[in-house]
């Protein structure tokens, strides 16, 4: 069996083994992968493997590429694992080489990472807080840095960090705010406050980072937090209205103390 890990830097193993694999055959392996079984063409590839996404070299060279990935591949199997997997295939695409790589989607950290945050999603909008917590912590601890590093910001894989970002930030989100539910507020100011850092735009963060400090009894940081979000409005032309109503809440004492975040959309 095979198992990939793309959180951050690439790592590969086969029937437990690890797979040494230079810089040229990273991105080889990771165009590949994206590319999710479908056949590339040599040129493509030729053109991923360029800085400058230029196609360089000779056919030869790329087959060379191919050659030693199977082959470190191959070479990382034990004595007993016999099942060639993955399979890198090499066939025909409208009259030119084209390559292919088979890997069970199971087996990838991504795959398993964005099946966790859909899961946990669910959970929080049914209610099971906990369960919620749980298997967004359990997607998160998967995340070990930059998605698909070892691509070198190469456009194959831009989508794909877009989208794996994407999930990151909505898990964070959505675990802060089972936390807040939960009645954990204090557990999650100091996270939120950070998100509010990255995320400057996104009003879902400020007004949970606004709730979590009003609730727990920290009401000057609280309104100190309405007034950097109205500037952040303004700055991204965002609107203000809700954020205005939940500034004269925290101001007058009308937030509710327990319960789902007053404000954010239900499910």
């Amino acid at each position: 069996m095979i198992d990939v890990q793309v959180l951050g830097p690439l790592v590969v193993r086969v029937g437990g083994n690890a797979v040494k694999l230079g810089p040229v055959l990273r991105v080889l392996f990771l165009g590949l992968l994206c590319e999710q079984g479908n056949l590339v063409p040599a040129d493509q590839l030729a053109a991923w493997l360029s800085e400058t996404g230029t196609p360089q070299g000779q056919s030869s060279t790329l087959r060379s590429h191919v050659s030693h990935l199977r082959r470190r591949l191959a070479d990382a199997r034990g004595p007993h694992d016999v099942i060639p997997s993955p399979v890198l295939l090499t066939s025909n695409l409208g009259g030119t080489t084209a390559y292919a790589l088979q890997v069970d989607r199971g087996r990838i950290d991504a795959t398993r990472f964005e099946e966790e945050v859909a899961a946990g999603l669910r959970e929080l909008h049914s209610g099971r807080l906990r369960e919620a917590q749980q298997l967004l912590q359990a997607a998160m601890r998967r995340w070990q840095g930059q998605p698909l590093a070892d691509a070198g910001g190469r456009l194959f894989a831009k989508a794909h960090v877009k989208r794996l970002e994407g999930v990151r930030r909505a898990a964070l989100i959505a675990h802060a705010e089972a936390g807040i539910q939960l009645g954990l507020h204090a557990a999650v100011i100091d996270s939120l406050e950070e998100m509010a850092s990255l995320w400057p735009d996104d009003l879902s963060v400020r007004k949970l980072h606004i709730i979590s400090l009003y609730r727990s009894g920290r009401i000057a940081e609280a309104s100190r937090a309405c007034k950097s979000a109205l500037v952040a409005a303004d700055e991204h032309g965002l609107g203000r209205r809700e954020l205005e109503a939940l500034q004269l809440d925290v101001l007058n004492g009308r937030l509710p103390v327990a319960g789902r975040p007053l404000l954010l959309a239900a499910p």
